[in-house]
């Protein structure tokens, strides 16, 4: 992704130095008045709203491709952490780990960060003048706000279950089943589409520059995952056929990064900083790669080895050759291995294959959307029996280290280990700081628990 022809690089690095401030733990007296309350007159203004949707983008992109991506990308066995290459804490992911300071920690601190940093956008955009056109952008504001905030929600809700969603001041939140917290996002995501009808073009706006209809489209595609996730096929197919349809740059919604340093990706951070590389590419995926010659994803994921071999390590099962268990022989990361490589939201490619799924549950033929998927891969049209089977597997290598394959096997059934967790424990920080905090227990995940 190219962004910056989109955006000022002046302007672009005054507002991402505040987004920093705000994104981080960090309290600068200058935007803060106390560690809990950012100063009002700072921020609710047109420049303080224009600063915060920078900080808003920048906060959801580190959710999303942080934590929840490398650790689940271990447990649904596309990528491993070998011993002996300088990191113990993934070491331990993959035996599945769960601790109450880790990964489950970060992960709830930042959302809930960006849940108010999205709060303060929706709260003071009606109160600030943009000049002429003040409605419009107000409008774009809010609607990316909005959709950000959703996204937010259901992927805490996906991985933790009953969720706080509504903050009151220094009020201990309560907490609210998952099915509500879903609800409230596909709320969200739909206010966020009559928003998006009345928009202005937004330098902010990383993405999209204030294109409404691309917008719209995004967020219907968010809608199709959410209502994927509660299993209602009918309402996701609907949504998906509103959603992305085009391919190419401009059309998915990204995460930005950088390569100034404190603007790197964590992908591209755990491939480029951490010595040895420590999460390296899993036989499991590997060999789907492999299964079908000519898949281009193998070497748009990984590197090979100095023979120009590609081997992924064997961490959960038996190795079929030396080269598996060899540290020096397997696969390195290529796609998102960079500092400034941009990270998928959402994409038409999601899209296509929720409504290939969705189809094929609801009686209808998913074999187009699915053959575009496997054609672009360079793979001749399925013609097995298993479509539901292959859509599925497809999508496992499609949306590679997005997370989306932990809450599709929850929702199929089909984890790769009986001891991988179907929920994420709630953190030390909410224990230790909220009374209303549920205890522990999978029924938490009411939606695939049961």
């Amino acid at each position: 992704m190219k962004a910056l022809n989109k955006i000022n690089l002046k302007i672009f690095s005054a507002l991402l130095l505040l987004a920093g401030i705000l994104a981080s733990c960090g309290i600068d007296d200058n935007v803060n008045n106390s560690p809990n309350a950012i100063n009002e007159e700072n921020i609710k203004s047109a420049e303080g709203i224009k600063a915060l949707t920078v900080a808003l983008q920048t906060a959801v992109a580190d959710f999303y491709s942080g934590d929840r991506s490398r650790v689940t990308s271990i447990w649904t066995q596309q990528m491993c952490a070998p011993d002996g290459l300088g990191r113990s804490q993934p070491v331990a992911w993959n035996s599945y780990a769960m601790e109450e300071d880790g990964p489950v920690n970060d992960m709830w601190l930042i959302a809930y960060r960006g849940i108010r940093i999205a709060n303060d956008i929706i709260k003071y955009t009606p109160e600030v003048s943009f000049g002429t056109e003040t409605d419009k952008y107000r409008s774009t504001f809010l609607g990316i706000a909005k959709t950000y905030k959703g996204l937010m929600l259901a992927e805490l809700a996906a991985f933790y279950g009953s969720i706080p969603i509504e903050i009151k001041g220094l009020e201990a939140p309560k907490f609210v089943k998952q099915r509500d917290a879903y609800n409230e996002a596909i709320k969200l995501f739909d206010e966020a589409i009559e928003h998006f009808k009345n928009t202005t073009d937004l330098e902010q706006d990383l993405n999209y520059g204030g294109d409404g209809a691309k917008w719209t489209a995004a967020v219907n595609s968010l809608k199709a995952r959410y209502y994927l996730h509660l299993s209602d096929y009918a309402k996701a197919l609907a949504a998906a056929q509103s959603g992305i349809q085009a391919k190419g740059e401009g059309n998915d919604l990204f995460g930005p990064y950088f390569e100034q340093a404190g603007q790197y990706s964590p992908w591209g951070h755990w491939s480029l900083t951490e010595a040895g590389e420590p999460i390296r590419g899993e036989k499991t995926l590997v060999d789907l790669l492999k299964a079908e010659a000519g898949d281009s994803r193998l070497a748009e994921y990984f590197k090979s080895n100095d023979a120009g071999n590609y081997w992924g390590y064997a961490q959960f099962e038996e190795a079929t050759n030396p080269a598996e268990s060899n540290t020096e022989l397997i696969v390195s990361m290529n796609k998102y291995a960079g500092y400034g490589v941009w990270f998928p939201l959402i994409s038409r490619d999601e899209t296509l294959l929720i409504m290939a799924e969705c189809k094929e549950r609801t009686g209808g033929d998913g074999s187009g959307e699915l053959n575009v998927i496997r054609t672009q891969a360079g793979l001749a049209n399925y013609t097995g029996n298993d479509k539901i089977g292959e859509i599925l597997k497809q999508k496992f290598i499609q949306l590679f280290l997005e997370g989306q394959a932990y809450h599709d096997m929850r929702r199929t059934k089909t984890l790769p280990n009986g001891e991988v967790p179907i929920r994420w424990s709630y953190p030390i920080s909410e224990k230790n700081a909220n009374p209303n905090v549920p205890k522990d227990a999978d029924n938490l995940i009411e939606i695939w628990s049961k």
